[in-house]
């Protein structure tokens, strides 16, 4: 229980809408058994005045009843209302402090994830926490506070009658839910597993379509695919008898309690301690209570299942960074960069660059080049902070794993070899939220040669790309993402194969282009592997593969 409250301090700022829903949540409780309580007093109270033919004063009591039960209807609203807006609230604090958490980790800390898994993680994982405030922790603490002040109320009457009504309700609140809840670690456990598995196969099955029908094995995935639903259907059914098993065994326990309780009471009756209609009111009082204690039951149910979730997204929220940021910020001097034996390897894997030495001096213009796999890009993802490095790379003067990573994003802007293209228009994509005069947009589409196709379609600059770029060109994309890194105007632009996916013409309007704009304005680091990218550079260094 401790992680799934530890999960929640994120979401600290909703503590005041958590609380709301829980008292409310105790109110809706306390007028519904107080309604019962009252009806049963009333009716029985009427029929002994009948008898006895002793007047009764009926105003305030049917009064109080209609109160109860707007007071029940209205509550009730007021606590759905309240509980999920914290319920939502408190999911939308969660994605945004583990989007935070994985910033820092893109690409090295999250590349031992599937995308679907990464993706199942964020939506899926985060999702399923709604039940940790809503069915969980909400119900927990109605429930107790409920237990609580059915004992006191019962207590004014007869104390014996209240030990008896406490034990039972405990019994039905917390023994029988605890014992359920050992007996639906394992099935709960496994159910988010087989969640997780099921989304990454099918995930992978979408994205590989093609590559399977060409090997002819979509069979054997559909089998896979088949054999996880069996098994997390299984699983569902086990959690499902231990509910039906579980809201049977409270149902019994409600049943005892009335039992002992008129055994209790009848006796107080006849000594006259305590009144017919009183006795009446308990035994309804009671019945009720145990509406507070029913949903404990199934909420330390989901207690199992919850945890692995929040395992889960712990896993990925805990992963270290590959260069933490520092605890003191240190000003660069200019925007010189210097790399002296920068080697890089995977975790438990090759390396990924030998040792490597280059400096780039401010407003100079460098290319980097060699055979696949010989550490081009991965070149590119060090000076991004993206991994972590042996070696020294200073900017200027300042140490990479010193400097702030936003202090870097202002001097250093990039087009990866891969770059990632937003579900919105053109224009987004290349602004990116900034702005920008309308006659220097022009000219850098223009640059990219960007302005005569965007001039083309239909709606110009607000046309949608699609997601992940899927109704563009991988060309007209790769333009797009160049134009974004232009925008950035930074001091220091590394270029990642900037012209892969053009036709020749195009490729070489672009570099001229390119050369023209960034002479003598900007430090220039371009990693290719295409001889016309080369006339970009004023030196070309070539880097060897690593060893």
């Amino acid at each position: 229980m401790r992680e799934l409250v530890r999960i929640l301090q994120p979401a600290a700022g909703q503590r005041g809408w958590m609380l709301a829903g829980v008292g409310l949540g105790v109110a809706v409780i306390a007028a519904n058994t107080a309604l019962m309580a009252v009806s049963g007093w009333f009716v029985a109270s009427m029929a002994v005045a009948g008898v006895t033919q002793v007047s009764f004063n009926y105003f305030f009591p049917s009064a109080a009843i209609r109160l109860l039960a707007i007071l029940r209807t209205v509550g009730r609203y007021g606590e759905r209302l309240v509980t999920h807006e914290a319920a939502f609230r408190i999911l939308a604090d969660l994605r945004s402090w583990l989007f935070r958490r994985l910033i820092p980790l893109a690409p090295a800390g999250i590349e031992r994830y599937a995308s679907n898994d990464l993706a199942g993680r964020l939506r899926a994982d985060v999702d399923s926490l709604e039940n940790l405030y809503l069915r969980i922790i909400a119900p927990l603490g109605t429930g107790l506070v409920s237990m609580l002040l059915a004992g006191l109320f019962v207590a004014c009457f007869s104390t014996k009658a209240a030990l008896v009504v406490l034990l039972v309700l405990l019994a039905a609140g917390l023994v029988l839910p605890l014992a359920t809840q050992r007996l639906a670690q394992q099935p709960g456990r496994q159910s988010v597993k087989l969640a997780g598995a099921l989304r990454n196969r099918v995930g992978q099955g979408l994205q590989g379509a093609e590559e399977l029908l060409l090997l002819g094995a979509t069979d054997q995935q559909a089998a896979e695919v088949e054999r996880l639903s069996r098994e997390l259907v299984v699983q569902q059914v086990n959690l499902g008898r231990l509910a039906g098993a579980t809201g049977a065994g409270v149902v019994t326990l409600a049943g005892f309690a009335l039992v002992l309780l008129a055994l209790l009471v009848i006796p107080e009756v006849r000594q006259q301690q305590v009144s017919g209609p009183q006795l009446v009111m308990l035994l309804l009082f009671t019945a009720a209570a145990f509406e507070g204690v029913g949903p404990l039951a199934h909420a330390l149910q989901l207690v199992p299942a919850t945890a692995q979730a929040v395992g889960r997204i712990r896993e990925l929220a805990d992963a270290p960074p590959a260069l933490p940021e520092p605890e003191t910020r240190e000003k660069p001097q200019g925007y010189r960069i210097e790399l002296r034996g920068v080697s890089c390897t995977y975790a438990d894997g090759p390396a990924m660059l030998g040792p490597f030495s280059l400096t780039l001096a401010e407003g100079e213009r460098v290319a980097v080049v060699g055979a696949s796999g010989s550490g081009k890009s991965t070149l590119v993802e060090l000076l991004l902070r993206f991994r972590s490095y042996r070696g020294s790379i200073a900017i200027g003067g300042v140490e990479l794993a010193a400097l702030a990573p936003d202090d870097l994003s202002r001097l250093v802007a990039a087009l990866p070899q891969q770059p990632h293209l937003f579900n919105t228009t053109i224009r987004h994509n290349i602004l990116l939220g900034r702005e920008l005069a309308e006659q220097e947009l022009e000219r850098i589409l223009d640059d990219c040669q960007l302005s005569r196709w965007i001039a083309s379609l239909p709606q110009g600059l607000d046309t949608p790309v699609g997601e992940s770029g899927s109704a563009i060109s991988g060309g007209e994309g790769r333009r797009i993402a160049l134009a974004r890194t232009l925008v950035a105007d930074t001091p220091v632009v590394l270029l990642d194969e900037p012209t892969e996916g053009l036709d020749g013409e195009t490729e070489q309007l672009v570099v001229q282009r390119l050369t023209r704009r960034l002479t003598g304005k900007r430090s220039v680091l371009v990693v290719t592997h295409r001889p016309a990218v080369l006339a970009l550079a004023q030196r070309v260094v070539r880097i060897e593969q690593a060893s």
